[in-house]
């Protein structure tokens, strides 16, 4: 985008938006799996427990702690990519190529 004119601050904002895109889908099809699959356990298990679990324990500082990390590392490449791509000079790479 940037070879192509686009304002870096453009860019930025395209770098931001797709990182917390991704990150969104992400923790949504994550939150969603693991439900399905803990309650398939439970379900599958459940002659095992004694008694059996009358609702599923959910590790909440465990998955705020991973949540964070997430949304920390999606910062972290964002903002590395949109100062990485600041340095470059782009014409020049174009015009050896």
């Amino acid at each position: 985008m940037a070879a192509l004119g686009a304002p870096l601050r453009t860019v930025a904002s395209f770098l931001w938006s797709e990182a917390v895109v991704v990150l969104a889908g992400a923790i949504v099809l994550a939150a969603l799996l693991g439900w399905i699959l803990a309650e398939m356990l439970v379900a599958m298990l459940r002659h095992v427990f004694d008694p059996p679990p009358d609702h599923l324990a959910v590790p909440w500082p465990y998955l705020l702690g991973l949540g964070s990390a997430g949304i920390a590392g999606a910062a972290l490449a964002a903002t590395l990519s949109a100062v990485t791509l600041r340095r470059m000079h782009l014409g020049a790479i174009l015009r050896e190529q």
